[in-house]
């Protein structure tokens, strides 16, 4: 039996809620991960997961076995991390979480250099805009904007990126241009639904800041869906500039209240433990920092 294979299996059923969805994120069929799960059960004697309304969940058994679990794949991750640290080289596997933001504006480029000058470095790259637990679900590191999670890991800031708020011409010729902040209120707002703004966003003006209420009228879960709503006149965004500055000038989209500065949008590196980044991680985080230093509207802050 693979054991510690088993058991991440386990906890990703108990993540996902269901052996269909546990089997999909790990890349096997449900009859498989159903045999592993039984196996589990066989090899400890007791019953680990039951059927619910609300999906399959861990019996009391089962949440001991789940809370061992992580401990074990956390001390097995620290010792794979050490054990890398003995040898120079950067061969290997890396697995990356990153938001479809962060992949647009500097990845893609960058993955490609990296295979040039490291052709042995395997790069495992999963872009969604969920936010992933890097422990349970055995990421190297995840790259988030905006928002660090609830998930367990190390989070160390290492940018940022400028904001604007942005419409069509043709949805303010419509509804107005907004010059003072009470008229904003009167638009409607397309709001990501990762880290929403809750009825406000923030900004400043002259060193004061302030809050700005919005109307939402539409939510995406996805920066291209909130591309073509801006384009197809749905309403108005906080976009990060460094996406949007190409449709800035060609004039489909416009600022508005440029007199305001957005508050920006941190850029975050989450990892599973403190000594987890391995060599192979730290150079993709250092050819990051470099793309995003010698890209306009996004700032890089030095990682140690």
């Amino acid at each position: 039996m693979d054991h510690l294979g088993f058991l991440a299996n386990f906890l990703a059923v108990i993540d996902e809620g269901s052996l269909s969805a546990g089997a999909r994120r790990k890349g096997i069929t449900q009859p498989a991960i159903s045999q592993q799960m039984a196996a589990l059960e066989q090899y400890y004697g007791c019953k680990l997961l039951q059927r619910s309304k609300s999906g399959t969940l861990p019996t009391d058994a089962g949440k001991i076995i789940c809370r061992h679990a992580l401990q074990i794949q956390e001390t097995h991750n620290q010792i794979l991390a050490e054990l890398d640290t003995l040898d120079g080289s950067t061969a290997g596997r890396l697995k990356i979480s990153t938001s479809q933001a962060i992949a647009d504006l500097v990845l893609g480029e960058l993955i490609s250099d990296l295979h040039q000058t490291n052709p042995d470095l395997e790069i495992l790259m999963q872009v969604e805009n969920r936010v992933v637990d890097v422990v349970r679900e055995g990421y190297d590191f995840a790259i988030r904007i905006g928002s660090q999670g609830q998930s367990d890991g190390v989070v160390r800031k290492i940018g940022a990126l400028d904001i604007v708020l942005v419409a069509s011409p043709a949805y303010l010729d419509a509804n107005g241009r907004p010059n003072r902040l009470d008229q904003i209120e009167k638009l409607n707002y397309i709001e990501f639904s990762i880290g929403g703004a809750n009825g406000f966003i923030s900004a400043s003006k002259e060193g004061g800041d302030v809050q700005i209420p919005v109307n939402i009228g539409f939510r995406a879960d996805a920066p291209n869906l909130m591309q073509q709503a801006l384009l197809r006149g749905i309403g108005f965004a906080r976009m990060p500039r460094a996406s949007v500055q190409h449709l800035l000038d060609q004039g489909d989209l416009e600022i508005l209240l440029p007199e305001y500065r957005m508050a920006q949008r941190s850029i975050y590196i989450v990892h599973p433990h403190r000594n987890s980044l391995n060599r192979r991680a730290l150079l993709f985080i250092d050819a990051l920092l470099t793309k995003m230093a010698g890209t306009d509207y996004m700032h890089a802050l030095r990682f140690s």
